[in-house]
């Protein structure tokens, strides 16, 4: 295990120091690529439809559904992915007090935006 450790050591080491002496920065490899438009439509569809169908057993009025999802496509990404990671608290146990926080903050979001 040590000579492990030790070998990973060096290898690091061997990547950050130039042979100058100087320290540098090893290269990012996890470079975000710009989304095209069709990408940020795909992630937009797939937030719309969490967020729906977390709301769709707790709306009965079929009018109120469509008016929540025009509201939706209206709001900003960052609004959207927000309220989409709360839809999936919600679904992913639903019953506990936190779930009913994040559903409360969810409806919340959507009326207030």
């Amino acid at each position: 295990m040590r000579s492990m450790t030790a070998l990973t050591l060096v290898f690091l080491a061997t990547l950050l120091v130039a042979p100058d002496d100087h320290v540098v920065a090893a290269a990012r490899t996890d470079l975000r690529v710009p989304t095209p438009a069709s990408g940020v439509a795909r992630d937009r569809d797939v937030y719309t439809e969490k967020i729906l169908a977390v709301l769709e057993p707790r709306v009965a009025d079929p009018a109120t559904r469509v008016r929540v999802a025009e509201k939706l496509t209206t709001l900003s990404d960052r609004r959207l992915r927000l309220m989409a990671a709360l839809a999936d608290r919600v679904a992913l146990v639903g019953d506990g007090p936190a779930d009913g926080i994040a559903l409360f903050l969810l409806t919340a979001l959507l009326i207030l935006s």
